[in-house]
């Protein structure tokens, strides 16, 4: 669940990228993110919902090809063994196929058992054609360029060469889903320093910041502003006791004053655009570990350079 418990800011990049597999106008997306903010796990359940919903690869669609991109193949070798094919193999148990009275994941279910290079870290192949290669650009993105995809996510771009991301994307030139010649493009990872091919990208996107929205009075408000320490006054420092389970969630409206709980602010809030060119380039999201649901006010304040 991604709603009810503080990950509500995440529905509206799921919806938006897989909007855009049915959109001619859709623009590639930013994820301008801090560590541990679950940015893979993002790009890994957006995937997995492409290729097992069963909307592509049936008689009236085509299969989707994903290409999950790393700086470096050990990082792509990792992603494989510890998140994608746990993912699978953890989903939600049903009823075998073949014999209801096994119970087997929910995503094996839709792996295409007849696909022996399935066994591969690097591919997997479910029911209707749909696939996913899991690779590394490399300096120069030599790797893939082969490879024919719809959808492109570069995770860590970060730490990518402007050659390779440009190489890389040459492999979208046929794709089926998406804008034509552009198909669909996810880049995420965490800015290293402005001036950056990364922070360009960014600069260039719709920069989109998430606020809170207020019980009370109904308007919605900035916990974080770029480049300000204003969040210590909006998230502020509570009296309530120790075991209280709203002790270190306490947020204060900063058009009306009412203190109430972040987690539930944080469902009721909505993301804003700072950039309001509407040929920017970018759809940008913004987050950082200010809105991670499990990290009070003063785990975050101990962080604190």
């Amino acid at each position: 669940r991604i709603s009810t418990n503080g990950w509500k800011p995440y529905v509206e990049m799921y919806r938006y990228i897989g909007l855009s597999c049915l959109s001619n106008n859709s623009k590639p997306v930013v994820f301008v993110k801090s560590r541990q903010i679950a940015g893979t796990t993002t790009a890994l359940f957006i995937e997995l919902f492409l290729l097992a919903s069963g909307q592509f690869g049936t008689k009236t669609k085509s299969p989707i090809r994903i290409v999950h991109c790393f700086p470096q193949l050990e990082m792509a070798a990792r992603f494989s063994k510890t998140k994608f094919n746990s993912a699978i193999a953890t989903s939600l148990p049903v009823p075998a196929p073949k014999n209801p009275n096994k119970k087997i994941s929910y995503l094996e279910t839709k792996l295409d058992k007849t696909a022996n290079s399935n066994d591969s870290l690097s591919f997997k192949q479910f029911a209707g054609g749909s696939h996913i290669f899991i690779e590394s650009t490399g300096l120069t993105a030599d790797r893939i360029r082969g490879i024919t995809c719809d959808a492109m996510l570069f995770d860590e771009v970060q730490d990518m060469r402007r050659t390779a991301i440009d190489n890389a994307k040459k492999s979208l030139t046929q794709a089926q889903y998406g804008p034509k010649g552009n198909g669909i493009q996810f880049y995420f990872g965490t800015p290293k320093k402005k001036g950056s091919d990364y922070n360009k990208m960014w600069l260039a996107s719709s920069q989109q910041y998430y606020h809170l929205g207020c019980e009370k009075c109904e308007k919605d408000f900035p916990l974080y502003t770029p480049g300000s320490d204003k969040w210590e006054k909006i998230w502020i420092e509570d009296n309530l006791p120790k075991d209280d389970k709203n002790h270190g969630f306490i947020v204060k409206c900063v058009h009306c004053g009412h203190e109430q709980n972040k987690i539930k602010a944080t469902e009721r809030g909505k993301w804003v655009a700072y950039n309001k060119d509407p040929d920017c380039l970018y759809v940008g999201f913004h987050l950082n570990q200010l809105f991670i649901p499990t990290f009070s006010r003063s785990r975050l304040l101990s962080e604190k350079p």
